[in-house]
């Protein structure tokens, strides 16, 4: 468990140009020269961890329909106790690795009794390195959870979701050469499938599809360089409530690409930033009165403040699918401070989303004109290296949305502690 895995309601990566239905966990491959430090046993490196966390929220599971009257504010209010563990397994070779990984968690609502209380999440990253500087790379990751109602999609169209299960694997094959003084590339081909577990009355899409991006790099001076992009998104949408349509036949198909120009560099030592704007273009194929074709675009950049004090901030402008037959313009921007000293760490992370929907639809309920949406999220969080292998975490979060429409409003807080043991 790392130090973000108490944060992850301001960590979902809102900057990538792919579904983020769910915050899932992110498989993130180690080059071969930072394999971690672990237990070594024949020619694999092992780095087991274990964590426990109890939490105190508003209960975001309760639906808009049958949540308490306001002024019943502690009824509405659930605890929650969470214990887990994964291993990451190290194979390296030639300068290329092979990981395998596998963590599962258990959860207890105190008053919510779901089908399901366990994840898990299993991965595999095979990455090969070239002395021509390509880099060959193979990852799939599979995940078993249950829908929370904090972990939503940009738009926020699940906070009626009271952990119903489900399964989603997501592999990708990568080519790439990014080393800053060449000319260099990006292809990557990623296959997703999301898929709801047992025969459960979920008013949301599955989907099933690729997401593809194709990027080609060319150097400047100071290990900086111009980027020319291009991504592309073909999903098939599947409806669960929609009984009478021919099995494994969508009810609409998902076409978007964007082209994008931007630069991508460091402004100093631990400086990195990228900045990409372009054209975008969203349709469903067969509903021409959801189209999109306007301005996207993408920023980040790190602020390093003295030694130990970091600043990041993102930014991102994207459509993305409505579980109705429409689309919405997702605006996002986050920050996050920390500050390392000795053996604590400390720091705040703010997030904004503003949604505006194409079209007029009748599944929000009463809405002034077209929906829109503001969705703040506020945490603050503190950590505390009892030893170089155990770790005391404390977090406390708050998030509200107001939206145009009358059952679309959205609002929780709590506070979560935890520790963590192993190889974070």
């Amino acid at each position: 468990m790392s130090r973000c895995d108490l944060r992850t309601r301001l960590r979902r990566p809102i900057l990538a140009a792919s579904f983020v239905t769910f915050a899932l966990t992110a498989f993130t491959p180690a080059p071969a020269e930072d394999v971690p430090d672990g237990i070594p046993l024949g020619p694999w490196i092992l780095a087991p961890s274990f964590h426990s966390s109890y939490e105190a929220n508003s209960n975001v599971f309760y639906r808009a329909d049958d949540a308490p009257p306001q002024d019943d504010e502690f009824s509405r209010r659930d605890r929650v106790a969470k214990i887990g563990g994964g291993i990451l397994a190290v194979l390296p070779f030639s300068n290329s690795s092979l990981e395998l990984s596998y963590q599962t968690d258990k959860e207890n609502y105190e008053k919510n009794p779901f089908p399901r209380d366990l994840s898990q999440v299993a991965g595999l990253n095979l990455e090969l390195k070239f002395k021509s500087g390509d880099v060959l790379a193979f990852r799939d990751v599979y995940r078993s959870d249950f829908a929370r109602a904090e972990e939503v999609d940009a738009g926020g169209e699940l906070t009626s979701f009271r952990g119903e299960p489900y399964s989603i694997n997501r592999w990708e094959v990568e080519l790439s050469r990014t080393d800053p003084q060449r000319q260099g590339y990006v292809v990557r081909i990623r296959r997703q499938d999301f898929i709801y577990d047992g025969d459960e009355d979920i008013g949301f899409f599955e989907y099933r599809g690729f997401d593809n991006k194709f990027e080609y790099r060319q150097p400047l001076p100071e290990n900086r360089s111009w980027v020319v992009r291009y991504g592309s998104r073909r999903f098939n949408h599947y409806d669960p409530l929609y009984v009478d349509a021919p099995h494994g036949v969508p009810f609409r198909k998902e076409k978007s690409d964007n082209v994008q120009l931007g630069v991508l560099g460091s402004l100093g030592e631990g400086q990195p930033f990228f900045f990409n704007l372009g054209y975008g273009r969203f349709r469903y194929e067969g509903l021409d009165e959801s189209e999109f074709d306007g301005l996207v675009g993408q920023a980040a950049w790190r602020l390093q403040i003295g030694g130990r004090t970091q600043l990041d901030l993102e930014a991102v402008r994207q459509p993305l699918p409505s579980n109705s037959n429409t689309h919405y313009i997702n605006n996002a921007v986050r920050a996050e401070l920390e500050r390392e000293w000795l053996r604590f760490e400390s720091g705040t992370g703010l997030e904004f989303n503003r949604n505006d929907y194409a079209d007029e639809v009748e599944d929000f309920g009463v809405c002034d004109g077209r929906r829109k949406d503001s969705t703040y999220k506020g945490e603050v969080f503190w950590g505390w290296r009892v030893h170089e292998r155990l770790r005391f975490q404390i977090s406390s979060f708050y998030s509200r949305r107001s939206s145009t429409c009358d059952s679309s409003d959205y609002e929780a807080a709590g506070f979560e502690t935890g520790i963590a043991l192993g190889w974070f």
